[in-house]
């Protein structure tokens, strides 16, 4: 660490030989960058598929299509993300290594997600389509080098409770979603919606899209006007260099220790069944139980609001047993939940259940992403975060598509056994993981 990075708690610390404290205040509004993906993708995985694209898309190969079309555009997105996080390690300006992508990709992803709606309401399914490729490209900018962020100024005994601070604020963006752009939603005009040339009445979803933008924006400008970065130190010979996507992806896959390449293949195992269900529950709602989608999605409120009200305590708890046990005692009680929702119909004793979930969900995904910056090591956190992102956007992108293929050549009705299955595989590779707890950088294949 350089005097530049020295705050002066830091540097009082360090005089008594201590760790440095957690600054939660400073954490917490890095995490409204995380807080700007948080509510722009559940209003976009809540409506899309649901009300949206149906419009557009009909037929036998409905959820075939429509699977395909909520993944495409981020096939962009996969190639992008990892390759702009390792990127960032390198990048050396006046703000910084993270924020010139922050200010770039936010914004624009603000403005596309709002002219997805108008794509919608003007009934031009191939303009949306435009609209929600760019808005998709944008995102993945910044997404990586806005998560890398915060390791950049948390030391490592205290990053699982920050990334729980981080998770939190992405939580509460969902519950922004799920609770109030699905009321916003609702809202009908017939003489206002006229002025947009659209065939429905309800101007509800331009709405419920524009003021997610906005709130977009608010929450960036907040970001870069109280965060400053480190200035990045001169480079050290003595340590690691920063390294690109592909010389990452070669390191963990010919590494004598596999921890790495096991949690990766972890998390593309959880990811698949957490995208079945946040991509398809709405349908699943609507087609099986008769729920209003507006409705589904509000439901959906119990998950978001429990993951956001444990994702501290996830961190805690992870300083208490370790890393690789609170995960695997996340994915026990995600697969109990899911469980439990095959046979439980009831409106609101599911989303009971999906608060218990929400849990469990809180306790894995708060702690992953953790245990590969403490592989990684410092001078490699993008190349981690972009490995990360690798992993979990693949799900994002291939997850929706078998899972809309299998429902058509069966039924949506397996909606759940089909996320359970994929929760158990995740819970074997994490039984491979032997690194990743805090002060296993010093020993990492990865970061030396």
């Amino acid at each position: 660490m350089t005097d530049e990075e020295l705050t002066p708690d830091t540097a009082l610390s360090m005089a008594k030989n201590e760790p440095e404290p957690m600054r939660w205040l400073y954490v917490f509004v890095i995490g409204l960058g995380f807080f700007t993906t948080g509510v722009s993708w559940s209003v976009y995985n809540s409506f899309l598929p649901a009300d949206f694209l149906p419009l557009f898309i009909q037929g036998d190969l409905q959820n075939t299509i429509i699977g395909i079309i909520m993944v495409l555009d981020n096939v962009l997105a996969l190639l992008l993300q990892p390759y702009i996080g390792a990127r960032s390690d390198r990048q050396r300006s006046k703000l910084g290594r993270r924020m010139p992508y922050i200010l770039i990709g936010t914004p624009a992803a603000a403005v596309f997600f709002a002219l997805i709606a108008l794509g919608w309401a003007a009934f031009n399914f191939w303009l949306m389509f435009l609209f929600i490729t760019i808005f998709n490209v944008s995102m993945a900018y910044y997404r990586a080098p806005v998560v890398a962020l915060m390791p950049d100024v948390v030391p490592s005994e205290h990053r699982s409770k920050a990334n729980g601070v981080i998770n939190l604020m992405g939580g509460i963006g969902a519950i922004y979603a799920f609770a109030i752009a699905s009321q916003i939603y609702k809202i009908k005009d017939p003489g206002l919606a006229a002025l947009f040339a659209t065939t429905t009445t309800r101007i509800g979803p331009i709405l419920a899209f524009l003021t997610t933008s906005i709130i977009m924006v608010v929450a960036t400008i907040i970001l870069f006007v109280v965060i400053k970065e480190p200035e990045v130190p001169p480079v050290d010979p003595d340590k690691p260099e920063e390294v690109g996507i592909i010389d990452a992806i070669r390191q963990v896959s010919f590494s004598s220790d596999k921890s790495a390449i096991a949690l990766l293949l972890a998390i593309l195992s959880w990811f698949f069944g957490y995208n079945a269900i946040e991509t398809w529950y709405t349908k699943y709602g609507s087609e099986v139980l008769g729920f209003a989608t507006a409705d589904s999605a509000f439901q959906l409120t119990a998950f978001a609001l429990s993951f956001v009200v444990f994702a501290i305590p996830a961190g805690l708890i992870a300083g208490k047993i370790g890393r690789k046990k609170t995960i695997m005692v996340g994915l026990v009680i995600m697969i109990t939940g899911i469980a439990l929702l095959i046979v439980v119909i009831d409106y609101y004793l599911m989303m009971v259940i999906l608060i218990i979930a929400g849990l469990g969900w809180s306790l894995t995904n708060v702690n992953s992403i953790v245990m590969l910056w403490e592989q990684f090591g410092k001078a490699r956190l993008g190349a981690g975060t972009g490995l990360y992102y690798l992993f979990s956007m693949g799900a994002a992108i291939f997850g929706p598509v078998i899972s809309g293929v299998i429902f058509d050549l069966t039924t949506i009705e397996i909606l759940f056994p089909l996320s359970i299955t994929f929760l158990i595989i995740a819970l074997i590779f994490m039984l491979m993981v032997r690194t990743g707890e805090v002060g296993d950088e010093v020993i990492s294949e990865y970061a030396s």
